[in-house]
């Protein structure tokens, strides 16, 4: 072999005053002199004014087994390549695990740069193929590139070629997967198109090519036809994913929050006075968008709002962004120490009008600032926060033991047989824009904010203040969305102010809590590349309770009577109060592989898993309160057990029945949602 590769050499294409890089990791010295005499018969060919580079990479596998010296650190890259960094007059880089070394007029400026290098991403670090390292320098000067008694995969080049195309796609994709294909085919690929060929002498020894013309070629091919080159399953991902990127672009996304608190003083929905402020309401909104579909979700610091308001909203939505009614969901926390926004009798029309204009505009705002994002979510449990209020007696009698209610605590602890059910998911959306900074943070998880039911003071309850807590996180820059989901039989657990103060202070605990909890999910979770959106949603009518009508006159004296003052409801709210059917939406959001269902009531857990569970494929969040507040949305079940949630009362008209209409009805728009 000594002697084919030396007459090989000399029918390669070398040309005096050229650059070459002589890469032969699998050389054996045959004899004493061989590596000398192979030196001399390259610097022969290239003159004196030539440049012979040698790859001499050290430790590709991992860390660097000791500190580099490019001096004494030894090369890994074949015994050539640990003779050639010895001899007078080389100058090695000082990258750790992909020095070269070279010896010519330009092995200094070749060399020179290595260790300042970058940054351009790779396995092994950012400098070791980085931007002005002597792997680029290689092409700038034409390289002729010699592949010696090897294959493709023990080549240099190839690692360069997979870096190169990594930091093409990292513009494009946050995580591309580091490309991974079969070297072999590459080569293949190389030899037909005419750039790398094979020395008619040694065909089977030599291959050559000039560096730029190669990896230009490769760079296209990856481009081009990846699947020539037998992608790894973890690359053709990435590749999918950058497909769909450049096809239908980034989601756009942008958010926006502004105040709603009522001018003080002011009167909540149950009639009792609102004195001060505590902490502001908010409507927070979140602006999305795929190119094909648009989205808004609003939600609201308040008990909830009618439907007529919510049309209002939309219309005025429509009117500003040309934002279809359908695609904007409004919802409410459920908050308790908030003005009447339901119609009761102590709404303020202008307070009313302030807010469909307000909310409006905040979409209309987060519209404006939308750019290019990333979407994911995720989901975990929430810890120690719920319990569901629903105890069963051993009577086999249910009581609704409810946190912000006193004289419902009077069920002794020997009497009980059980609680009811609660859905422990939370779930965790985090929208980020390109460069990885927070744009907004959304939330679902099914508990009453009703901590604070007892006070004189505007506030968000629970849900404002674990709102208020993230947003101090981030310096207010992001906005975040704690929305309620089917949490109409669950309040807060008295593990956390074991039926202690019914306070802001006792809020502000709990909203800081469950903060925390949110938090931690959102920064563990992954953002995805491209996100689907869509959106479906229906009318239904829901069937009324039979005693409904006597039960608002009952309502209307049993309120004045505890209240010791005038309380009546509106005529507008009366009127819709008084049909036998309730009109009302149901509404689903495509965030990717999630569905938002939005309903229009306050949900129990059963409902919101019966939801959850006939879905199959994609994960499913409730929503509940939105677009409409008709109130308690009872189940059979519950029906039949009793309890508060389905008790003749002001809040509750939906037959049972209701959930026969409700369950299919979402089950349905998530099918037709994700079948598109």
């Amino acid at each position: 072999m000594p002697e084919q590769l030396l007459r090989c050499l000399r029918h390669v294409g070398i040309r005096p005053g050229q650059m070459v890089v002589f890469e032969a990791p699998h050389l054996a010295p045959e004899s004493p002199d061989f590596f000398h005499a192979l030196l001399a018969a390259l610097q022969g060919l290239i003159g004196e004014r030539g440049t012979l580079v040698v790859p001499t990479c050290t430790a590709t596998e991992g860390l660097p087994k000791e500190p580099f010296d490019p001096a004494l650190s030894p090369s890994e890259a074949g015994a050539f390549s640990e003779f050639f960094r010895k001899q007078p007059g080389v100058v090695r880089s000082h990258n750790a695990t992909h020095s070269v070394a070279a010896l010519g007029p330009l092995a200094e400026s070749v060399t020179a740069g290595h260790r300042a290098a970058g940054p351009r991403r790779s396995p092994w670090g950012d400098a070791a193929f980085g931007i002005g390292s002597p792997w680029d320098l290689l092409l700038e000067h034409h390289a002729l590139w010699l592949l010696v008694g090897a294959d493709w995969s023990s080549s240099f080049l190839i690692d360069y070629v997979r870096t190169l195309d990594h930091q093409r796609h990292f513009s494009e994709l946050k995580r591309p997967a580091f490309p991974s294909f079969k070297p072999a085919l590459l080569g293949r690929e190389l030899v037909r198109a005419g750039i790398a060929k094979r020395a008619a002498a040694c065909p089977g020894l030599v291959v050559a090519f000039e560096a730029r013309s190669a990896v230009d070629k490769a760079l296209e091919i990856l481009d081009d036809r990846p699947e020539k080159l037998g992608p790894s399953r973890e690359f053709r991902r990435s590749l999918e994913i950058l497909r769909q990127v450049r096809q239908q672009g980034h989601l756009q996304a942008g958010a926006a929050k502004s105040v709603i608190t009522p001018p003080i003083p002011a009167v909540r929905w149950d009639g009792k006075p609102l004195v001060g402020t505590y902490r502001d309401l908010y409507a927070r909104a979140v602006f999305l968008s795929d190119g094909a579909c648009s989205l808004g979700l609003v939600l609201c610091d308040l008990l909830g709002i009618s439907r007529s308001l919510a049309d209002r909203i939309r219309q005025l939505v429509t009117a500003r962004l040309g934002l279809p009614p359908d695609r904007l969901m409004i919802a409410c926390t459920h908050a308790h120490s908030t003005p009447d926004t339901l119609g009761s009798g102590y709404e303020e029309g202008g307070y009313l009008s302030g807010l469909v204009e307000t909310v409006a505009e905040t979409v209309a705002r987060a519209a404006r600032a939308a750019t290019g994002a990333r979407f994911g979510w995720r989901r975990t449990r929430g810890r120690g926060i719920s319990l569901s209020r629903r105890v069963r007696l051993k009577d086999g009698k249910v009581f609704t033991v409810r946190y912000g209610v006193p004289s419902t605590w009077r069920v002794a602890a020997s009497a009980i047989a059980g609680r009811g059910k609660t859905d422990p998911d939370l779930t965790v959306m985090r929208i980020e824009d390109l460069e990885g900074n927070l744009i907004a943070g959304l939330s679902n998880f099914g508990c009453h904010p009703s901590i604070a039911l007892a006070s004189n003071q505007v506030s968000g309850d629970l849900s404002g203040e674990a709102m208020a807590a993230l947003e101090r996180v981030f310096d207010d820059s992001p906005v975040f969305l704690c929305t309620n989901g089917a949490g109409g039989d669950v309040d807060p657990t008295g593990e956390i102010a074991p039926w202690g103060p019914r306070d802001q202070v006792s809020a502000s605990r709990v909203g800081r809590i469950l903060a925390s909890q949110i938090l931690e999910s959102l920064e563990r979770t992954q953002v995805q590349e491209a996100t689907k959106l869509g959106v479906s949603s229906r009318v239904v009518s829901l069937p009324v309770r039979d005693d409904w009508i006597s039960l608002l006159e009952e309502e209307q004296a049993r309120m004045c009577q505890e209240f010791a003052g005038e309380w009546q409801l509106s005529d507008s709210i009366r009127e819709v109060l008084s049909r036998r059917r309730i009109e009302t939406e149901v509404q689903v959001f495509r965030l990717g592989d999630l569905a938002l269902v939005g309903l229009p009531g306050e949900v129990l857990v059963e409902m919101g898993q019966k939801i959850k569970a006939g879905t199959g494929g994609p994960g499913v969040a409730i929503i509940q309160l939105t677009n409409d507040d008709i109130g308690y949305i009872p189940t059979h079940r519950a029906f039949s057990e009793g309890g508060y949630e389905v008790g003749r009362h002001l809040w509750g008209r939906a037959k049972p029945e209701a959930e026969d209409i409700l369950v299919p009805t979402a089950r349905e728009l998530i099918e037709e949602l994700f079948r598109r």
